[in-house]
């Protein structure tokens, strides 16, 4: 466990572009940059959400694309990680919001150049399914080693919900859903560094 510990506060350590480059190869550097984003992409999902697309499915695909971002990063281009990111996960959710209130009547007649900008070179049909299947196996084995407890207030925090309003929805104490977020990354980490 100690070692452990080292690793997450040597990652910790590091910057945004360190752990992108990390992040290729290094489950737990990508790890501590989606804990990193988590509330940016909380707060755009909240944002570009309209009454066709619910801020659930564009925090997915904020996820998504924040992995996207991180392999596809660059740093000889000399342009911060965190700049890079989150025009990656704001196209993205402007494209599925626009996407989700077009009239299906025109989805069959979308020209070259309006398919170019819903999909770029290495965004695929297959990449998006990578991805989401990639999200969708980290947050099952996130959930299957988190109590209900641990669960609820690693979601509710994530979303950007302060440990007092979290405590307060859940009918817990301050010092409770403290405990329980330590207990959450504690099992996380361990996951993460299971999973290199």
């Amino acid at each position: 466990m100690l070692d452990l510990d080292f690793n997450l506060n040597e990652l910790n350590s590091k910057t945004d572009e360190e752990l992108a480059v990390l992040g290729k190869t290094d489950k737990s550097a990508s790890a501590v940059l989606i804990s990193r984003f988590s509330k940016l992409i909380f707060i755009k999902s909240e944002i570009y959400a309209n009454s066709e697309t619910d801020s659930d499915d564009l925090y997915q695909e904020g996820m998504i694309s924040l992995l996207k971002a991180i392999e596809a990063f660059n740093p000889k281009k000399g342009v911060k990680f965190s700049t890079f990111a989150e025009v990656c996960i704001v196209n993205r959710m402007r494209t599925v919001s626009k996407k989700s209130v077009r009239d299906f009547s025109f989805a069959e007649r979308i020209d070259d150049e309006e398919a170019a900008d819903v999909l770029s070179d290495e965004e695929t049909p297959e990449s998006i399914y990578f991805y989401k299947e990639f999200f969708s196996e980290l947050w099952k084995d996130i959930c299957s080693v988190l109590s209900l407890t641990e669960l609820n207030v690693l979601t509710l925090c994530v979303q950007g919900m302060s440990y007092r309003d979290a405590a307060e929805k859940l009918e817990m104490t301050e010092k409770s859903v403290d405990n329980a977020m330590q207990r959450a990354r504690r099992k996380i980490r361990a996951l993460m560094h299971d999973t290199n």
